[in-house]
């Protein structure tokens, strides 16, 4: 009598090796710094006859003047849509539509940049109009007015989404009202920012000196792409960059609760930590000890909470870098009559996390996860040498990307158990909520002391 296996298909597995460790090894492309201290990465990809360009321009809205937040916004939104000394706004639309073509512009907290698509047949009627929209723009009147309204616009409407109203204003009361990772624009502070800012603020800070310049694309040779961007952007002449001083980051270090009254069906819910500088090497174990924590639905953060026990659809936990201390924040939205179980539970496995040390195999899956995701982030030359671009630009070691791999692999449940111990404070946590209190299972002072704002606080 044959026995027969309890599971039927467990005779048709495949004998197949063990996987080997990824060997990532990214190419560099060339780097080329111009005679006015232009930075340019570039590398060849002939595989569509398209090419890619990126500026980042060193600035960002922390670098606002403080009656004036809203200005950077304004300025890089206006680089294209306000048109050039050369192109009219219409003629550079129309030719670019036409073309088939994108010439965008934008601006972050910490950095500003314009981006470029082109076919290769048409890359210098397209580079012609971008070197015009990143040094010649001239914010026509009309179009600036229609920019301003949109903003406007903008702060009117952005406590319809309390989930993200939840965590901007977290943010704010984090860092405060008056330090700039704090700061959001007002009416006042939009309707201050004239024309001649706009101007003032692009002659400062849109400088060949103070911009790198990535592209990639189908161009014959490296040598023949920086003979093009030496023709375009040779005349730009460097000057001196004037940065504000940013005060340092004050944080209280104590446990403090903020409650926004708001009748909706969902309390959200955004607990921030103290977290790290950028450059600091403690991020590879932390971003492993974060996967783990909350990284994904797998993690404790989404077995837990959104899975086990139900109590909600969207929780999460990440860490955000800055020049000066970042933070590490916990997200939940959940029913408001449950609420104090989720939040329990949260600062119950930012607890735990650094109690115990954690099961090997958890470890190996969330740095797999990271390599994983980190390595098939660059399915494109131009992904990849914009990458490079961006790491010079926020003080990398060259070799950052080259031994990112290697770093995270380095990180095993000692290096977790220590890094969660160092950084985790969850009995300090600054924790914002917004939702009806009157829903609420338990009263939020028992979670600490709690100052109710107002949404326009």
């Amino acid at each position: 009598m044959t026995l027969l296996s309890a599971n039927p298909l467990a005779a048709l597995a495949p004998n197949l090796p063990p996987l080997k460790s990824i060997d990532f090894k990214p190419p560099k492309g060339d780097r080329v710094v111009l005679d006015n201290g232009l930075v340019v990465y570039l590398m060849k990809d002939n595989t569509l006859p398209v090419v890619h360009m990126t500026a980042f321009i060193h600035t960002g809205k922390m670098n606002d003047p403080v009656e004036k937040i809203g200005l950077g916004d304004l300025a890089a939104g206006l680089l294209k849509d306000g048109g050039t000394e050369k192109y009219k706004s219409d003629e550079i639309d129309k030719k670019l539509e036409f073309l088939a073509a994108s010439v965008e512009s934008s601006i972050g907290n910490e950095e500003a940049r314009v981006d470029m698509t082109a076919l290769k047949k048409d890359l210098d009627e397209v580079l012609d109009i971008y070197a015009q929209v990143l040094m010649k723009p001239a914010f026509e009147a009309e179009k600036v007015k229609i920019k301003r309204d949109e903003t406007l616009e903008m702060i009117s409407r952005r406590n319809d989404d309390p989930g993200r109203a939840a965590m901007r204003e977290a943010v704010r009361r984090f860092y405060g009202a008056d330090h700039p990772y704090g700061w959001r624009p007002e009416t006042g502070t939009v309707n201050a920012s004239t024309i001649d800012d706009m101007k003032a603020y692009h002659a400062n800070y849109y400088r060949p000196n103070n911009t790198i310049i990535a592209a990639a694309g189908d161009f014959a040779s490296n040598e023949e792409m920086i003979a093009k961007l030496k023709e375009k952007f040779g005349g730009w002449p460097k000057g001196e960059v004037q940065f504000p001083v940013i005060p340092p980051v004050r944080i209280e270090g104590k446990r403090q609760v903020f409650h926004i009254e708001k009748d909706i069906a969902q309390a959200f819910i955004v607990m921030l930590q103290k977290g790290v500088k950028r450059l600091d090497p403690i991020e590879y174990p932390l971003t492993v000890t974060n996967e783990m924590l909350g990284g994904g639905i797998s993690s404790r953060l989404g077995s837990e909470i959104r899975s086990r026990r139900g109590l909600a659809y969207t929780v999460y936990s990440y860490f955000a870098k800055k020049p000066d201390y970042g933070y590490i924040v916990g997200y939940v939205g959940t029913k408001p009559e449950t609420y104090s179980q989720a939040l329990s539970e949260m600062l119950k496995q930012f607890e735990l996390i650094k109690t115990e040390q954690a099961p090997a195999d958890e470890v190996v899956r969330a740095r797999d996860s990271i390599v994983n995701s980190f390595v098939f982030k660059f399915p494109t030359p131009f992904e990849l040498i914009s990458e490079r671009a961006a790491y010079e630009y926020y003080g990398y070691a060259p070799d950052y990307l080259d031994n990112y791999v290697e770093n995270i692999a380095k990180t095993d449940p000692a290096a977790v158990l220590e890094t969660a111990k160092k950084m985790f404070k969850p009995e300090d946590a600054m924790i914002f909520v917004i939702g009806s209190s009157k829903k609420f299972d338990k009263p939020l002072s028992d979670f600490g002391p709690v100052t109710e704002l107002k949404e326009e606080d």
